[in-house]
């Protein structure tokens, strides 16, 4: 069985965190990565039907939460995981209150974890019935 490839948008204004992220996720199999530093450029490919969307909380043109609110409502099927340096408990309830998948805290490890969530996602994303 072939297995489609999975798209995942990451959104993340500080284009080396960017590439950062985008070099952990090339050894994860069977994805492609689009990279965006502006929300609004993300918004506006939802139509390409993400299968998963990375994203950082605190973003140059628009809100984390009304970001991740504007990506459920329009593709509701597309898993939303937090990439963040915030680390505020009121903000990550709130955040997982709208139906994100994980939230990660940037640190030392978290390229490593945020590999292993991707591929239990796509498992998950591959058996869904």
């Amino acid at each position: 069985m072939t297995l489609k490839k999975k798209k995942i948008f990451v959104i993340e204004d500080n284009k080396t965190e960017g590439m950062l992220l985008k070099l952990c996720l090339g050894s994860v199999k069977n994805v492609t990565i689009t990279n965006y530093t502006f929300g609004e450029e993300l918004v506006k490919n939802l139509d390409k039907k993400p299968e998963i969307v990375i994203a950082d909380m605190m973003l140059p043109d628009i809100n984390g939460e009304e970001l991740i609110h504007t990506i459920k409502e329009s593709s509701p099927q597309t898993e939303v995981i937090v990439v963040s340096s915030q680390k505020d408990t009121d903000l990550i309830a709130r955040v997982q209150e709208l139906g994100v998948y994980n939230y990660l805290v940037k640190s030392e490890t978290c390229m490593k974890s945020l590999q292993k969530v991707i591929e239990d996602l796509t498992f998950l994303i591959d058996n869904r019935r």
